[in-house]
């Protein structure tokens, strides 16, 4: 039977040549019949060829593509916080391929720029792309799996679940150090820990002090960045002017969100024993003609140090040499210094020792003690009752020691008893090396 071929069209623009019978002469029907079989047989060869090489391509394709990195920015996103998903592919193979769109599926979480990568272009071989998509997290807390998509313009497409982490815990505030009252336009110093309990890090934090009445030395501290389970500490100076509520306003950001957490702190205006507090003891007078002479112990029995310590005396007294002012210097809590002070008070039943000192601000406060001139043997606090302290005459004060002896001014700071049992002792040895004892027992012990 005759047959002829013609061009047929192919899938992948290919072409096909198709054997269609004819009439021939009669003569020559075997020869071409043998001829038309042997043109099938190859067409059939050629089409399952071009088959099975388009499939290898599509197939190649597929296996070429690999996703080498995937990004989540920030780590875990808060309720409502924008980040970006980033999807870094590269070519493998050895030839060209060529990608037809992109997208990320949401599956829980929002993504803004669905439409970005809607047409995309040819990666070459060994080379990388990277798709960068925006997302928020406008749901509830928990782990959700949007979809990388990617779709290969020869058929074929590869995807990827991606886990994005929603967690809104925020950083916790906390008071370690704050006084339960302040003085009133006094300096006080209160120490804040922030802490970040999340699995993720959060930068740029800055911790700020607000209040009606209330100044601070710092108007911000800033603490940088926190990384997961660290706690960094911010120190202010307060002065409070009223009873009020200090506010501090902890910024920080998550990625590029930013976030606040606030602490509120009430003041209370009060007077408080931490602050140095001068009490005057063992209060002794002695006088020569007109002049007095006033000797004690001055103790800081509060909780924070005093400074620049000054014992001198008031109206109607007068200072005068050779102690008009007996300066003490600083005085740490619990600690103590006696001191000495000459003076005239013509007439005076009593008169006021005055004690000066400062805080570790500069403040000067000042505190009085007053001593009775008519009277023996009491001591006395500053700021509380009056002593009863009396002169005895020309030489009272610290008077006699059940002896008839008297001491006027410094003497009666010196240790007699000690001095006496040194002098005994001293003497005893004396006798006994004297009277050969030494020796016997020298010679007791060679034995």
């Amino acid at each position: 039977m005759p047959c002829i071929m013609r061009e047929s069209a192919m899938p992948a623009g290919r072409a096909l040549w198709e054997i269609i019978p004819t009439n021939s002469a009669p003569e020559a029907e075997p020869m071409k019949r043998n001829l038309c079989i042997l043109l099938l047989l190859l067409s059939s060869i050629v089409g399952a060829a071009m088959a099975a090489e388009t499939t290898t391509e599509t197939t190649s394709a597929d296996s070429q593509i690999a996703i080498t990195g995937i990004t989540v920015n920030p780590d875990a996103l808060m309720r409502g916080d924008t980040g970006t998903v980033t999807v870094e592919i590269k070519n493998t193979g050895t030839s060209n391929v060529a990608i037809s769109r992109a997208e990320l599926y949401p599956n829980g979480i929002s993504v803004i720029n669905d439409k970005t990568y809607d047409s995309v272009g040819t990666i070459g071989a060994g080379n990388t792309m990277s798709f960068t998509f925006t997302v928020q997290a406008n749901t509830a807390d928990g782990t959700y799996y949007p979809v990388f998509y990617l779709d290969l313009r020869n058929g074929g497409s590869t995807r990827y679940s991606i886990p994005v982490t929603v967690e809104s815990t925020g950083i916790q505030v906390s008071v370690v150090d704050a006084p339960e009252t302040y003085p009133a336009n006094s300096k006080d110093t209160l120490v804040l820990s922030v802490g970040n309990p999340r699995e993720s890090s959060v930068s740029g934090v800055t911790v700020t002090p607000g209040g009606e009445g209330v100044k601070s030395t710092q108007t911000a501290v800033f603490l940088g960045a926190l990384t997961p389970d660290e706690e960094k500490t911010a120190t202010f100076e307060i002065l409070a002017s009223q009873s009020t509520d200090l506010t501090f306003d902890v910024s920080y950001r998550n990625g590029n969100n930013e976030h606040h957490a606030t602490l509120t702190v009430p003041v209370e205006i009060g007077e408080r024993t931490v602050e140095p507090d001068m009490v005057v003891n063992n209060i002794e007078v002695s006088q020569s003609g007109s002049t007095i002479t006033l000797t004690g112990d001055v103790t800081n029995a509060g909780l924070k140090d005093a400074y620049s310590v000054k014992v001198t005396v008031d109206d109607p007294a007068t200072a005068t040499d050779p102690y008009p002012v007996y300066v003490v210097g600083g005085l740490e809590s619990d600690d103590f210094s006696s001191f000495e002070v000459t003076c005239n008070a013509q007439g005076a039943s009593s008169l006021p020792l005055l004690v000066q000192y400062k805080d570790e601000d500069g403040k000067t406060f000042s505190e009085t003690v007053t001593v009775s001139l008519s009277s023996a043997g009491q001591a006395g606090t500053a700021g509380q009752a009056p002593a009863d302290i009396s002169s005895g005459g020309p030489q009272g004060g610290r008077g006699g020691m059940g002896m008839g002896m008297s001491f006027g001014s410094g003497f009666g700071q010196i240790p007699v008893v000690e001095i006496l049992l040194v002098i005994v002792g001293g003497v005893a040895v004396v006798v006994a090396w004297r009277k050969g004892y030494l020796g016997k027992i020298r010679d007791r012990f060679r034995k």
